[in-house]
C-alpha cells in the first residue's frame, strides 16, 4: 500500500475500505484499494475473490473466475468464494465446473440460502429441472424473502409449463422488490404465455422506463406486440434488442419469424443464417429454416430442417407442427397425422396441434378432435381474437363434414368477420389496380413488347382463382413421368413486383421495361424453376394470382403452356369464403360483397387476356367438364400441355408429390362431383355474394 494508506489503515481497514466503495458503486476506487493490499499481501484471498467480484461487475467474467479461483487455492474452504466461482463458471457455460464449486459451498455453509440458490441454477440450466426446485426451496426455508430464488422458482415452474405457478412466484418477487428488473421482465413473458399481452405490454414497459437498455425486455415486448398484431412496434422491439445483443441469435430468430409471416422470405432466411451463425445447433432455427424452405418450395430441404430441429430438441412443438404440415404436402396422411399428435403429446393445450388434426381428413361425428374443439369454443369470450378465428373456421369446417350446415355457416361468418376486421383491403383500390393492368397490356403494348423474350419452353402455369380447381388440374398434369410439380411458388409475383433495376407497384414498375429485359426476366425465372428440380422436362408452377400477370409470362416466355382453371362462381367464392388462409393472403375473401366484387375483377381482366393475347396463348379448363367428363378432359389437357398420353394421368390422386395449397386433402382422393353446385347448401346465406356476382351468376 501506498505510504498514506499505511499510515492511516490496517489492512483489515483497507478491506472495509474497498467493499463500501464496491457496495456503493465506486467500482475503480474499490479496485485501486484492493491493488494496494495485494502489493503489500499478494496472498490475501479475500481481496483477490472481491477484485474477482469487481471484473465480474465490469463484464470480464474470464478474469473473475481466474481472481476467485486464486483465492481458493489460498483458502479452499470458504462457502462465499465457492458459491460465486459456480456462478462465474455458470455464465461461462462450464456447468460440469459450476456444480463442482456449488455443491462445495452448500457443504461447507449448508444454511447460506444464496448457495443453495446459486446451485440451483446451474441444476437449471443443465435441465435438471426437479433438482434446480429442490435447491431453490431449500433456500427459500433458510431465507423466505430470498428474491433470487423465488425468481428462479418462476422460471422453473415456467419451463414446467406452470404458468399460474411462475406468475404467483414473480409477483411474490415484486410485493418484497417492486422495481425487481428481472421479474418484471419474466412476470411479462408468462403473461404473454398466458394470452394477455396488454398486461405484458404495460408491465414490460415499466422495466424499460428503468432500464431502456435492457435487451431481453425488449425481446418480450416483441413477442407481446406480435400477439397484439402490432407489427411494426415487434420490429421495431427486436431491432432494438438486435442494437443491444447483436451477438445473440434471439433477435434474428425474431426478425426471421416476423418476416415469414409477412411473406418477405428472403430477409427471413437471411436472419435464420444469422441466428445459426451465432448457436449452430439451435433447434427453433432449424424449425424456421424448415418453414422458410417449405414456403419457397424446396420441400425436401425443410424437412431436413424439421428432422434436425427434432434432434437436438424432441419436444419442440413447432417443429412437429411444420413436420406434419409438410407430411400432408406429401400425401403421407397417416405420418402428418401421428406429426400432429406428438406435438398433442408435447402440449396437451396446442391449439396449432388440435387445429390441424381435423384438417388431415374430413372428421365424422363424435370425432375427438372436433368434441376437443366444441369444448375450446366454450371459452370463446375469453379468448383471443386471433386464436378464436381459427376456431371458428376450425368448427365451420367440422360441422360442414358432418353436414351440418345451419352449424357451420355461423362459424365461416364469424371466423371471417374476425379476420377482416384485421385486414388493409379496399376493393375500390382492387378495381383500379386491375384497370392499370388492362391499360398497361393493351394490344398495342404487347405487340411492341413481343420480339426477344426467353425461349425456353419448361414451365407449365396453372393460374385462376384460388379455389377453382388449380390443384386438381396442376395433379393431373405432374402425374405424367416428364412432369415435375413445384406448386404455388412465389418466383413470378416476386419478379412482376421487383423487376430488375426497378421501382414501383406492378405494372407501373414495367413502364420503361424493354424486350430484351423482358427476356432476362424470363431467364431469372427460368432459373428458379430449375433449382426445384434441375433434371425434370417440365415444372409446373400453380399460384393461382398468376393470372394478373398473364400478359406478362407472355411476354417473358412465350413458350410456356399457360392453363386457367375456372369453376362455378359462387362455388368457387363460397369455398374461398370456408377457409381460413395465410396471414394476410386473399384479403379480399372475408367478406361475401367484397368477395363477389373480386370476382368481377377477375373475370374481367381474364376476358381482357382473351382479347389482346393470341388466341392459343392459353388453355382453359372448366372444372365441372373436368369432374364430370375426367378421361376426355384429362386427354384434352395433356395434349395441350405437348405430352404424349400416359395413363398415370387417370389415376392423379395416388401421385405422391408435393401439395401445397388448402386443398391437400381433397387432391388426395380420386376425382369426385360432391364440390360441384356446393353453394346450394348455403344458399339461404349468400344473398350479398350472389348480388354481387349479378349476371355472372
Amino acid at each position: 500500500m501506498n505510504q498514506a494508506v499505511e499510515q492511516q489503515l490496517t489492512i483489515p481497514q483497507a478491506m472495509q475500505l474497498a467493499e463500501q466503495h464496491q457496495a456503493s458503486g465506486n467500482l475503480q476506487q474499490a479496485e485501486q484499494v484492493l491493488r494496494q493490499i495485494l502489493q503489500v499481501q499478494p496472498q490475501h484471498a479475500p481481496a483477490l475473490h472481491l477484485l474477482g467480484v469487481i471484473a465480474h461487475q465490469a463484464g470480464n467474467i474470464e478474469l473473475a473466475t481466474q481472481l476467485i479461483a486464486q483465492a481458493i487455492t489460498i483458502q479452499p474452504d470458504v462457502a462465499l468464494f465457492h458459491a460465486n466461482l459456480c456462478e462465474m463458471y455458470r455464465q461461462l457455460n462450464q456447468l460440469d465446473e459450476a456444480l463442482v464449486h456449488g455443491e462445495k459451498a452448500v457443504e461447507l455453509d449448508i444454511g447460506n440460502a444464496s448457495a443453495h440458490s446459486n446451485l440451483g441454477i446451474v441444476w437449471y440450466d443443465k435441465g435438471e429441472l426437479d433438482k434446480a426446485e429442490a435447491c431453490q426451496k431449500k433456500a427459500l426455508e433458510i431465507n423466505p424473502a430470498l428474491v433470487a430464488a423465488l425468481n428462479n422458482l418462476g422460471s422453473i415452474y415456467r419451463d414446467k409449463k406452470d404458468l399460474n405457478m411462475a406468475e404467483e412466484y414473480y409477483r411474490k418477487v415484486l410485493s418484497i422488490a417492486p422495481h425487481h428488473l428481472e421479474s418484471i421482465n419474466n412476470l411479462g413473458a408468462v403473461l404473454t404465455e398466458k394470452e394477455c399481452p396488454e398486461q405484458s405490454v404495460s408491465l414490460i414497459q415499466q422495466a424499460l422506463n428503468i432500464n431502456p437498455d435492457y435487451a431481453d425486455a425488449h425481446h418480450n415486448m416483441a413477442i407481446a406486440q406480435l400477439m397484439l398484431e402490432q407489427e411494426n412496434e415487434a420490429e421495431q422491439s427486436f431491432n432494438r434488442e438486435l442494437q443491444l445483443q447483436p451477438h445473440k441469435a434471439s433477435p434474428y430468430l425474431g426478425l426471421g419469424q416476423l418476416y415469414l409471416s409477412n411473406k418477405n422470405l428472403d430477409k427471413a432466411e437471411d436472419m435464420a443464417k444469422k441466428a445459426l451463425e451465432i448457436t449452430p445447433d439451435d433447434a427453433k432455427v432449424y424449425c424456421l429454416l424448415g418453414d422458410i424452405h417449405t414456403q419457397t418450395g424446396f420441400p425436401e430441404q425443410a424437412e431436413a430442417d424439421y428432422e434436425r430441429a427434432l434432434s437436438i430438441d424432441s419436444d419442440l412443438e413447432g417443429a412437429y407442427l411444420g413436420l406434419g404440415h409438410l407430411q400432408m404436402e406429401q400425401g403421407k396422411m397417416d405420418v402428418a397425422k401421428a406429426s400432429f399428435l406428438h406435438a398433442l403429446q408435447v402440449n396437451p393445450d396446442s391449439m396449432g396441434a388440435k387445429l390441424s388434426l381435423v384438417q388431415v381428413g374430413k372428421v365424422k361425428e363424435g370425432d375427438e378432435h372436433m368434441e376437443s374443439l366444441i369444448k375450446e369454443a366454450s371459452e370463446m369470450n375469453n379468448m383471443l381474437e386471433t386464436k378464436a378465428l381459427s376456431l371458428h373456421f376450425a368448427l365451420g369446417k367440422c360441422f360442414d363434414d358432418i353436414k351440418q350446415y345451419d352449424e357451420a355457416f355461423p362459424h365461416f361468418l364469424k371466423g371471417n368477420q374476425l379476420r377482416r376486421k384485421r385486414l388493409s383491403y379496399s376493393a375500390d383500390a382492387h378495381s383500379q389496380y386491375v384497370d392499370r393492368i388492362q391499360s398497361f397490356f393493351s394490344a398495342e403494348n404487347i405487340e411492341r413488347l413481343r420480339g426477344e423474350a426467353c425461349s425456353s419452353d419448361l414451365p407449365i402455369f396453372v393460374l385462376g382463382m384460388p379455389r377453382s380447381g388449380t390443384t386438381l388440374t396442376e395433379q393431373i398434369i405432374v402425374s405424367h413421368p416428364d412432369v415435375h410439380g413445384a406448386g404455388e411458388l412465389p418466383d413470378l409475383l416476386d419478379i412482376a413486383n421487383h423487376p430488375k433495376g426497378m421501382g414501383g407497384e406492378y405494372p407501373d414498375n414495367l413502364e420503361h421495361i424493354t424486350q430484351v429485359e423482358l427476356k432476362l426476366l424470363g431467364e431469372q425465372y427460368i432459373k428458379g424453376l430449375k433449382a426445384r428440380s434441375p433434371e425434370s422436362k417440365h415444372i409446373t408452377d400453380k399460384m393461382p394470382a398468376n393470372f394478373l400477370c398473364l400478359g406478362l409470362i407472355h411476354l417473358m416466355l412465350p413458350q410456356a403452356k399457360i392453363i386457367h382453371v375456372r369453376r362455378n362462381p359462387v362455388d368457387t367464392c363460397l369455398s374461398n369464403f370456408t377457409k381460413l388462409f395465410g396471414h394476410k393472403a386473399q384479403p379480399h375473401s372475408y367478406d361475401l360483397t367484397e368477395m363477389g366484387r373480386y370476382y368481377r375483377d377477375y373475370a374481367r381482366l381474364m376476358e381482357h387476356w382473351r382479347k389482346v393475347l393470341p388466341q392459343d396463348a392459353f388453355y382453359e379448363v372448366q372444372y365441372e367438364d373436368l369432374v364430370m367428363n375426367k378421361e376426355e378432359e384429362t386427354r384434352k389437357l395433356i395434349s395441350y400441355c405437348g405430352l404424349t398420353w400416359d395413363d398415370a394421368c387417370l389415376d392423379s390422386h395416388k401421385t405422391e408429390r408435393i401439395v401445397r395449397t388448402a386443398s391437400i386433402s381433397q387432391v388426395r382422393q380420386p376425382i369426385y362431383a360432391s364440390s360441384v353446385e356446393r353453394w346450394h347448401k348455403y344458399e339461404a346465406y349468400l344473398k350479398p355474394l350472389i348480388d354481387e356476382l349479378g349476371d355472372i351468376v
